[in-house]
């Protein structure tokens, strides 16, 4: 990383993902997906509208596109696959999306390819894959299609954020809530049922992990992610991302009484290594900002 405050944000936007994910577990399971999305979603466009002053900079046809692969699309095609896979293989197949930022930075950014970004890359790859553990059978081949192609389509959305954004951070999520909220409106009442079921007979519990999910797991989280992707190129920012699994565990942990393994600690050692090469510390003397 190029400065500390660069570092501060490859740091704070996993921890912000991962403890998000971790905590919505009781929303997850009882919302229809885009439903909670909406929810989310539509809390950070009203938030947004008070807090983050101006016009939206990037042209609209651009920050509609990008809202369609980072939001809509996306979130459609990762939680109807989630539903289909034990979580762990869920997770696994996740950690694409960082292979695939890094593919699509250097084929329509020009973003460089190192051999020390690859090497570092792979390693926190493996890191991930030991923390996770290998499914213990076959996973089913649809939900495995569209959980790969959620990492596709939200590496895309964060390269056209690079490529084509004008906003900082929170302009780039106040677009992104924006235009999201009526997709996620239309693809709710299309493709999901229960909606009204699931918020009469919502528990306080399942609302809080909602409310926890929409500021910390996407409101902050997005946040921090897209002030990072103005600083530093996708290939960099990219791997951090992976930071979501060991993050995700110790909150686990702490929080719903989950236990850690050695084997889990260990894999943990390794991302972090990896993500060590990916940023060249210890190589480059990190410059305060």
């Amino acid at each position: 990383m190029k400065d500390s405050r660069s570092l501060a944000l490859a740091i704070a936007a996993p921890f912000c993902f991962g403890t998000g994910f971790t905590i919505a577990k009781p929303a997850v399971t009882h919302f229809p997906p885009l439903l909670m999305m909406l929810f989310a979603y539509g809390f950070i466009a009203v938030l947004t509208v008070f807090t983050v002053p101006g016009p939206i900079k990037t042209p609209w046809p651009k920050a509609f596109l990008i809202s369609a692969c980072g939001v809509t699309i996306q979130g459609a095609l990762l939680f109807w696959g989630v539903r289909g896979l034990e979580s762990t293989t869920a997770n696994l197949l996740l950690q694409i999306q960082v292979p695939a930022a890094v593919l699509l930075g250097w084929l329509l950014l020009d973003e460089r390819i190192t051999a020390r970004k690859l090497l570092g890359t792979t390693l926190a790859l493996a890191g991930a894959a030991i923390i996770i553990g290998m499914p213990t059978e076959k996973p089913p081949f649809w939900p495995v299609v569209l959980i790969v192609s959620s990492g596709f389509v939200w590496s895309m959305g964060q390269v056209l954020v690079r490529k084509w954004g004008k906003d900082d951070g929170a302009g780039t999520l106040k677009a992104n809530a924006l235009f999201g909220v009526p997709q996620l409106i239309l693809a709710t009442l299309v493709i999901e049922t229960g909606q009204w079921q699931a918020i009469t007979t919502a528990t306080p519990l399942q609302w809080a992990a909602l409310a926890f999910v929409g500021v910390i797991g996407f409101y902050v989280a997005y946040v921090c992610w897209f002030s990072l992707l103005r600083r530093v190129g996708l290939d960099e920012a990219a791997p951090w991302i992976l930071l979501m699994t060991p993050i995700g565990l110790v909150c686990a942990v702490v929080v719903l009484g989950e236990r850690m393994t050695i084997i889990q600690i260990a894999g943990a050692c390794v991302l972090m290594a990896g993500l060590a090469i990916v940023s060249g510390l210890g190589m480059q003397k990190v410059k305060s900002y």
